[in-house]
């Protein structure tokens, strides 16, 4: 489904980079200008993506590691009357 998108305010400088990749890729304004934005986008999915498996590798490692202590923390770490580490 196509739509109509209509850019208020586009500043002097974005514009003219948007004039010249349309002229470098003999596109229209309008034909570079959605180009430009799934390339954006994409790129923006792709980023999340890898950011997600690399949360999601760290995670993993972390829960292979062997537990070393296996006291609860509450009885490693001391606290103070106020409920702060000492």
């Amino acid at each position: 489904m196509t739509g109509a998108l209509q850019l208020k305010k586009v500043p002097a400088h974005i514009k003219a980079l948007i004039d010249r990749e349309a002229g470098l890729h003999r596109r229209s304004i309008n034909q570079e200008v959605i180009v430009l934005l799934e390339e954006a986008l994409l790129a923006r999915a792709r980023l999340q993506t890898q950011i997600q498996e690399d949360v999601e590798d760290i995670l993993k490692r972390y829960a292979a590691l062997p537990t070393r202590d296996a006291r609860p923390v509450s009885d490693i770490i001391e606290y103070d009357e106020i409920g702060l580490p000492k």
